[in-house]
């Protein structure tokens, strides 16, 4: 199992490089299958460095994920703006059309 944990981890770190948004959420559901799994097994103890390993690269994707967010979030907001000045500068440019 503790080979499954580590696989786990290496996809989720390259579902992120890969910014393949779909593929991290699958792998985080089978990650979350895995840990019931383990705590019913009462494995935590004899796989926790496996565990903690796969911690820190759910934590950097995490990390990952948050910055993307944060940057798709801006653009978004950008693209807003601008959309609002060209609407205002279409409409100015029309008004001041009609007046010559």
């Amino acid at each position: 199992m503790d080979r499954r944990i580590l696989q786990l981890g290496q996809a989720l770190e390259q579902a992120a490089a890969d910014e393949s948004w779909d593929e991290i959420r699958r792998i985080d559901a089978r990650i979350s299958q895995l840990l019931v799994a383990i705590r019913e097994q009462g494995l935590q103890d004899a796989l926790r460095d496996d565990l903690d390993q796969l911690r820190r690269s759910h934590l950097r994707v995490a990390k990952t994920c948050r910055e993307q967010h944060d940057l798709l979030q801006m653009k978004i907001q950008q693209f807003q703006q601008n959309r609002e000045r060209l609407q205002a500068y279409a409409l100015f440019s029309e008004s001041h059309e009609e007046n010559e």
